[in-house]
């Protein structure tokens, strides 16, 4: 249960918000990956810092946690990502178009919003589908959170922030295949 107890300890410096208690007096049975899951997702998003979201009807909103409640964010990332999709010429694609909706870089580029504001969207590897929490956007800590992890054999995609130009150059190069 140490690395446990150690993924416990990195979740509270990564996640602000976050109340250790519950997870401490509810630990997982075993550190099987999809136990560990369960639990985390269980114990932190009954707190509302993180959210489930499958990326075949996730469309670019910001995620419903409580670290981002308070934050005011000057764009609306999805409508400019819609806005960027629409123009794509999809007769000269080298990608069927119902693929683009799991590839395009929804967080990064609200992560270039919440910049300010030291924090990041990140979600949990591997999964086929996103669990999604905010973190401090503090690169020692984002590499001390993957570790942590790593022993679930776990991660985190750091989904690191992009600009509307990153964005833009992203999904040229997607559709360019």
């Amino acid at each position: 249960m140490e690395k446990i107890q150690n993924l416990i300890a990195v979740l509270k410096q990564c996640i602000p918000q976050l109340d250790i208690a519950p997870l401490q007096s509810h630990t997982p049975e075993n550190s099987e990956q999809l136990t560990v899951l369960d639990w985390l997702y269980q114990q932190i998003s009954a707190q509302s810092l993180m959210v489930y979201e499958e990326w075949s009807e996730y469309n670019g909103y910001i995620p419903e946690l409580k670290t981002l409640s308070d934050l005011s964010i000057p764009e609306d990332a999805a409508n400019f990502i819609f806005s960027a999709i629409e123009e794509i010429d999809w007769s000269t694609a080298s990608m069927d178009p119902a693929e683009i909706v799991y590839l395009l870089p929804w967080l990064e580029h609200i992560n270039f919003y919440l910049k300010p504001h030291a924090v990041r969207l990140v979600d949990l590897l591997p999964s086929e589908n996103a669990y999604i929490i905010a973190v401090r956007d503090d690169e020692t800590l984002l590499q001390k959170l993957h570790a942590s992890l790593e022993a679930f054999d776990m991660g985190i995609n750091e989904r690191q922030p992009m600009d509307q130009q990153q964005v833009l150059a992203d999904i040229r190069q997607m559709i360019a295949g």
